[in-house]
C-alpha cells in the first residue's frame, strides 16, 4: 500500500477514512452474548454495568478549508498499517516499546500500545514527523486521540510519565527535552503531557500535568504545571490538544504562544504567554505519542498506554514541496547520506549566487545548523554536473536579505560567485572565508 494515500488525506475524503470522526450510540460488541429475549435492546445484562460511550461527535477533517493551501489534515488510519514506523518516527527509548495490538482498541480492529517494562524509564516515541511527510513545519497544530491507561496502570507516589507531544522540535537543537537547559529560541522547545501521581489519587484516578521546555521557564528541566483535570486508569478518554507558535518580531519572541487540552470535550488546560522561538522556521516538527516515565523514576510495575483513531490538523505550513516530488530537494532526515553540508548565510542586501560542486549537490532546509535556520528558497535552481556547461554540479540563486539557503553534498565544493559576498559560509561543519573560493572552478 502506498503509504502516502494512508497517512496524507485532506478535503473530501472517503467516509471510511473519518476517524473518531461518530461515536455510535449503540455499539455493537459481536464478542457480547445476547441477553434474555425479554431484555429491551438498549438495555445491558442485569450483571453488567453499562459502558458508557465516549469519543468525537465529528471529525478535525470537518475544518478543513480546501482553499487554504497552508492547512493539511492527517487521519491515522492503524487498520491499514502494518508497523508504527509507516506511520510515526519512532525512536528513543526502546524503539519496540511501541506495537500495534488487535486488543483494548477503542474502534476497528488495531490500537497503538506502548509498553513501559518494571524497573525501566522507557517507553519510546512514536511521534508524527512532518518533515518526512513532505511538509515544511506548521505554526498551529490541533490533534485528536481516544487514550487508555491499562488496566493495571500504578504509580508511585509523586511519580511523572509523559505521555503526548502536542509539538516537539529537536531538529534545531536538543534544548527542548532532557533537562538540557533553558531554549535560546533557535535550538529546540517542546509542549508535552504527563500523567502523575503527584496530590494523592482516588478510586485508580491520575492528575493530568503540561510539562513545557520555554524561554521563560523557571528551571533547567522545563516547567511542570499541575492541572485539575483526573485521568482514569482502564477507560478510554477523549483527548484533544492544540499548540500554536509565538509570533516574531524583529528577532524577539512574543509571549503570545497557546497551549490548550481538552479531555473528555472539558478544557483541561490552557496558556496563552509562551515564548518558544525567535525564528519562524523553528515550528513544531514532531506531535503524538511520547512515552517516558520520569524524571529518574522508573516504573513501578509493567505498564501500557494505548492510543487509537489519531487524527491532526496542522496549520500554517510553509510552501515547502514534498521531498519526493522534487528532484534536487532532500529530505535533512537524509542528511548523513551525504559527504557534507553548506550554509549559505546571506547579509543585510538581497544577493544573487552561484555556488559550484564537484559531484552532487541538493537543495534542503533545516533548523539551527551552525546557529543558523536554513529554509526553503524558491529561487534555487540545481544543474547536475552531467547536464551543467562547466561539469560541476551549480545551484543558482537569490537570496533574500537575513536568510539562510542550505545545501547537501558529495564531492567538493569548488567555487561561488556572490554579488554581495555572503556574511557567512560553512561548508562541512566548518566556517570558511567566501574569498577563499574563485567565481569559477578554476578549470571552468
Amino acid at each position: 500500500m502506498d503509504r502516502r494515500t494512508v497517512l496524507r488525506t485532506s478535503g473530501a475524503v472517503a467516509a471510511a477514512v473519518l476517524l473518531a470522526g461518530c461515536p455510535t450510540d449503540d455499539p455493537e460488541d459481536p464478542d457480547e452474548p445476547d441477553g434474555p429475549e425479554e431484555t429491551e435492546p438498549d438495555e445491558p445484562p442485569e450483571d453488567e454495568e453499562p459502558e458508557e460511550t465516549v469519543g468525537f461527535e465529528d471529525s478535525l477533517e470537518d475544518r478543513v478549508d480546501e482553499d487554504d493551501e497552508s492547512v493539511e489534515f492527517v487521519g491515522l488510519e492503524y487498520d491499514a498499517l502494518e508497523a508504527p514506523t509507516e506511520a510515526y518516527r519512532v525512536w528513543s527509548g526502546e524503539p519496540t516499546a511501541f506495537s500495534f495490538v488487535d486488543n483494548h482498541t477503542f474502534e476497528g480492529e488495531r490500537a497503538l500500545r506502548c509498553e513501559i517494562p518494571r524497573g525501566e524509564s522507557n517507553g519510546s516515541n512514536a511521534a508524527y514527523w512532518f518533515p518526512a511527510n513532505g511538509y515544511g513545519q506548521p505554526l498551529e497544530v490541533r490533534q485528536r486521540a481516544m487514550i487508555r491507561l491499562g488496566e493495571d496502570w500504578t504509580m508511585e507516589p509523586s511519580d511523572v510519565c509523559r505521555f503526548w507531544a502536542l509539538g516537539l522540535n529537536t531538529e534545531a537543537g536538543e534544548h527542548g527535552s532532557g533537562g538540557r537547559g533553558r531554549p535560546s529560541g533557535t535550538d529546540g522547545w517542546s509542549s508535552m503531557l504527563a500523567i502523575t501521581n503527584r496530590e494523592g489519587r482516588s478510586a485508580d484516578e491520575y492528575k493530568l500535568a503540561a510539562y513545557t521546555y520555554h524561554l521563560d521557564q523557571p528551571s533547567t528541566s522545563g516547567e511542570f504545571e499541575l492541572t485539575d483535570a483526573r485521568l482514569p486508569a482502564d477507560e478510554w478518554i477523549a483527548l484533544e490538544t492544540e499548540v500554536a507558535m509565538n509570533a516574531v518580531a524583529d528577532g524577539e519572541a512574543l509571549a503570545d504562544g497557546e497551549a490548550r487540552c481538552w479531555i473528555d470535550g472539558d478544557l483541561a488546560y490552557e496558556r496563552t504567554d509562551f515564548r518558544w522561538t525567535t525564528v519562524e522556521e523553528q515550528a513544531v516538527e514532531y506531535a503524538g505519542p511520547l512515552v517516558r516515565y520520569g524524571g529518574s523514576e522508573t516504573a513501578p510495575a509493567d505498564l501500557s498506554i494505548y492510543y487509537d483513531e489519531h487524527e491532526l490538523l496542522a496549520a500554517g505550513i510553509p510552501e515547502i514541496p514534498p521531498y519526493d516530488q522534487h528532484p534536487h530537494f532532500e529530505d535533512p532526515a537524509n542528511m548523513d547520506a551525504y559527504d557534507g553540508r553548506v550554509t549559505y548565510a546571506n547579509g543585510a542586501e538581497r544577493a544573487t549566487y552561484r555556488l559550484f560542486v564537484d559531484g552532487t549537490l541538493v537543495h534542503t532546509d533545516w533548523s539551527n545548523a551552525d546557529g543558523h535556520q536554513a529554509t526553503y528558497n524558491a529561487t534555487v535552481e540545481i544543474t547536475p554536473a552531467e547536464e551543467s556547461e562547466s561539469g560541476y554540479a551549480t545551484a543558482e540563486a537569490t537570496a533574500e536579505p537575513e536568510t539562510v539557503d542550505g545545501y547537501l553534498f558529495d564531492g567538493e565544493v569548488v567555487g561561488l560567485e556572490a554579488d554581495p559576498p555572503p556574511d557567512e559560509l560553512w561548508v562541512g561543519g566548518d566556517e570558511v572565508d567566501p574569498g577563499d573560493y574563485p567565481d569559477e572552478p578554476s578549470d571552468g
